[in-house]
This record gives structure tokens, sequence and C-alpha cells, in this order.
């Protein structure tokens, strides 16, 4: 089972690397990534490898969960509000040639909130569906460091120092 997780991890990263390597926009943003991670001092706290591990293990989970972002080159101050109550959809936790999360070299930090709200009826209360359990044993099983709070989870791309 393991050597299936791992032989599938290799191949979401050998896409992943074809499609950085390939796109001249890519390249660009990456350059200026750069740039700016030297310029505000910023230490690494995550690579590709430990990201698509990430986004690999989500999969096994029953559902997908929300999140919101911040890049590196985002210039203005992130709100967040988006995950304070319960999400009532998934998150896309594809990588951003599918359509989904951004580069992932650019990610300066993501806020998961593993939980979801379900629909019943009118009459009958939202089924919330809960993976934290779940998600904090994929984030210690992959050695990625979080902060927690109240069901939300940061996980840092990028730390300034």
């Amino acid at each position: 089972m393991q050597y299936r997780k791992s032989i599938e991890v290799t191949t979401l990263y050998n896409e992943y690397k074809y499609y950085i390597h390939h796109d001249r926009d890519i390249v660009k943003l990456k350059q200026k990534v750069a740039a700016i991670i030297r310029e505000k001092s910023f230490v690494p706290m995550m690579n590709d490898l430990k990201w698509l591990q990430l986004q690999h293990a989500v999969s096994s989970l029953s559902f997908a969960p929300a999140y919101q972002f911040r890049c590196i080159t985002d210039t203005e101050q992130t709100e967040f509000l988006y995950l304070k109550t319960i999400p009532n959809h998934e998150g896309d936790w594809s990588n951003y040639y599918h359509e989904g999360m951004p580069p992932l070299f650019s990610i300066e930090w993501i806020k998961v909130r593993p939980q979801l709200r379900k629909h019943q009826g009118r009459l009958i209360a939202d089924a919330i569906m809960d993976e934290t359990h779940a998600f904090v044993a994929i984030l210690n099983n992959l050695s990625i460091p979080y902060t927690e709070d109240n069901h939300i989870f940061t996980i840092f791309g990028y730390k300034s120092i």
C-alpha cells in the first residue's frame, strides 16, 4: 500500500514539475516569488514535494476540506473571514493547471477547516462532517508544521524571520 502511494505521489510530482518548467508565465512567476522571498527574508517551511504529499493525502478524506490561501505575490491584506463558520462546500485540492490551488511554490500560507456542513432540508438541522482528527493525522504523518485555532489549521509555505 505504501509503495502504491509513493508511485502516485511520484506521478503527481513529475506532472507538476513538467508544468512549472514548460510554462513561461510560471517560470517568470517563480523568479518573482524568489525575489520577494529574498527581499522579505522569508524562510521556506514547505516544498513542492510536501505540498504534493499533502494534496494526495487529503484525497483519502471523506471530503476535500475548504481552504483559504495567501500567495507570496499578494499585495493586499488578506481578509480572513471565510472559514470562521463551517463551510458548506468542499475545496479544490488539485493543482493550478487543473484550476485548483495556485502554483505550490507561491503559497505563503493556507488555512484549512476540515469540517463540512451538509444541508439536509428546511426542517432538519444541517449535518456536520468532521475530518479534524484525520487531517491532524495526515499533517503529523507527513511532518508538516501547522498551527490550529478553533478547527482552522494554518500551514505556512513561508514564514518571515
